[in-house]
């Protein structure tokens, strides 16, 4: 009896925390060709969001999937403020982790993002030996060169033509959009979750006491007049 209801306990918590794993909020299953010219600019893209989620990690897109060329710092802004509301650098080479097209770094501090707000998410991406970055429609001679591009459903991707592309002396706000069918230049990405609701978490941390209380009922008492060794 105690096996299963540890068993149970331990389930619980497992099942409570995947439904809280944050996903990429823009992926693809695979990439046609990649842009690089000799400018330094600030890239990215406009989304917004229909209800609150949190922002846990930041990534930049890792061309030939082998590791960066540089570092990238990356914000996200509020649009119509000018706020930067999170950022991090993801560092050149292995060093962050690879999750599908992007390497990933975590934030300190979950970031959460509101309805009814706009958010603009860039980074710095030095054109002189740099990394490749992608978009996601045809453009003139250019062809998207992303296939099966996915959106998740908790992010509003900015419509067509509201790509971030402006060349930028340093890492700072991304100015007006680049203007042509464009709405994204995949350097940065996101990853999000929702919002945990408060019964949620509460009950998350009931199944970890619950699995805490039983682990320390299951050991055993310690035999009379036998000295326990000191845990260090």
């Amino acid at each position: 009896m105690k096996t299963l209801t540890l068993a149970a306990a331990l389930a619980l918590a497992a099942s409570l925390s995947t439904a809280q794993a944050a996903q990429p909020a823009v992926e693809f299953t695979g990439t046609n060709s990649a842009f690089l010219d000799g400018n330094t600019r600030m890239i990215g893209w406009q989304f917004s969001v229909p209800a609150a989620l949190q922002v846990t990690a930041l990534g930049w897109f890792d061309w030939n999937l082998d590791g960066l060329a540089r570092s990238h710092e990356i914000g996200i802004w509020e649009s119509s403020t000018q706020t930067l509301v999170a950022s991090l650098t993801v560092p050149a080479g292995t060093v962050a982790k690879l999750d599908g097209h992007f390497r990933w770094i975590d934030l300190a501090t979950p970031v959460t993002l509101l309805p009814g707000t706009g958010y603009r998410i860039a980074g710095l991406d030095i054109g002189a030996g740099g990394d490749p970055h992608v978009w996601d429609n045809n453009i003139g001679l250019f062809n998207a060169q992303v296939n099966g591009l996915t959106v998740n459903a908790a992010v509003q991707l900015g419509s067509p033509g509201t790509a971030l592309g402006g060349t930028a002396s340093s890492f700072s706000f991304p100015g007006g959009p680049i203007g042509d069918a464009r709405a994204a230049l995949l350097g940065p990405n996101l990853a999000v979750t929702a919002v945990p609701e408060p019964g949620a978490t509460l009950m998350l941390l009931c199944g970890w006491a619950l699995l805490l209380a039983l682990r320390c009922k299951a050991r055993p008492a310690p035999s009379p007049g036998v000295r326990q060794p000191a845990v260090l």
